[in-house]
């Protein structure tokens, strides 16, 4: 189907070429005169505002979608039609090809605990990437799997037993201690060292099945938004910028970014909503130290971590 503005542009390519008159092509074509004549109108001046808006964020976050792009601006008091956003950003030539979708495969049913409050499963993983000069840089990511919350993202040049112990160690000190850590079966997570201080923090292990990431579906979500809308635009000169990009996207990924499973709220927001809907709730009891006090407090002297 050819469009109008089509059609005009056809008869006018015409009648430049003095093939025939105005009215001639516009016969022709099928094109009503009035509509030869027609001068569209500028855009009101709050269009403009919400399609720079959307150049703007769509700039800014380049893997976003135009779902997560119209709830930020609506965050940001710019409200308009869902399917708006999404023309201006193929108008504007913005939009994105999202990944491949996986067919779909059954959960074992030993294969995971499902999470039931705030606190009840942490899911950790490895992600890693390399900077300028060619050295390894690993990231030590952790999720509470309940609130899809990024309790924290560890950057190292070596990530062994020991440092997934140090960074679990200053996560509970601050948030208290699961009930059960979900993890593959790396070197880093079935090393004897660390075996042995989850036991002694009360915290069971929950190995997934070799080759069946999926049954750590949460944390490999976030190791998919991490590398593609930071760690794929970052070139990493050393240890400590990575650490400073790690420590950006963590603030951004839990206060900023809307998440589409969670009703497009951010991890912040469902988790204090979690820890506010009944204070006398398992999701409460299991909230932090404050409310953990004898799992805060974790042993440690068996193991020097210097």
């Amino acid at each position: 189907m050819v469009s109008s503005s089509q059609k005009r542009h056809a008869a006018q390519g015409v009648v430049a070429a003095g093939m025939c008159s105005q009215r001639q092509a516009c016969r022709y074509l099928g094109l009503a005169r009035s509509s030869w004549a027609y001068v569209s109108r500028p855009p009101k001046p709050r269009t403009v505002q919400i399609g720079e808006a959307i150049a703007a964020l769509s700039v800014r976050h380049p893997r976003y979608g135009y779902r997560r792009v119209h709830e930020m601006l609506r965050r940001k008091g710019l409200c308009c039609n869902l399917r708006t956003v999404q023309r201006m950003r193929r108008d504007q030539g913005l939009g994105i090809k999202g990944p491949a979708r996986r067919p779909k495969v059954p959960l074992r049913p030993d294969a995971k605990v499902k999470a039931t409050a705030v606190n009840d499963v942490w899911c950790v993983d490895v992600v890693f990437d390399t900077t300028q000069g060619g050295n390894t840089v690993k990231f030590l990511t952790i999720i509470d799997e309940y609130s899809h919350y990024c309790l924290g993202i560890t950057a190292s040049r070596r990530m062994g037993a020991r440092e997934v112990v140090a960074a679990l160690s200053r996560l509970i000190e601050i948030h208290g201690a699961p009930a059960h850590l979900r993890c593959d079966n790396g070197a880093e997570f079935i090393a004897k060292l660390l075996q042995e201080w989850l036991v002694l923090a009360g915290v069971e292990t929950r190995f997934i099945e070799p080759g069946s990431p999926w049954q750590n579906g949460i944390n490999e979500s976030f190791n998919g938004r991490f590398r593609d809308e930071c760690l794929d635009r970052e070139l990493l000169a050393n240890l400590l910028e990575a650490q400073s990009v790690a420590l950006a996207f963590h603030e951004e990924y839990n206060d900023i970014r809307p998440h589409s499973t969670i009703d497009y709220r951010t991890p912040s927001e469902y988790r204090a909503e979690l820890l506010n809907q009944a204070p006398g709730s398992g999701q409460a009891r299991q909230a932090g130290p404050s409310l953990r006090l004898e799992l805060a407090l974790v042993p440690t002297t068996n193991h020097n971590l210097n």
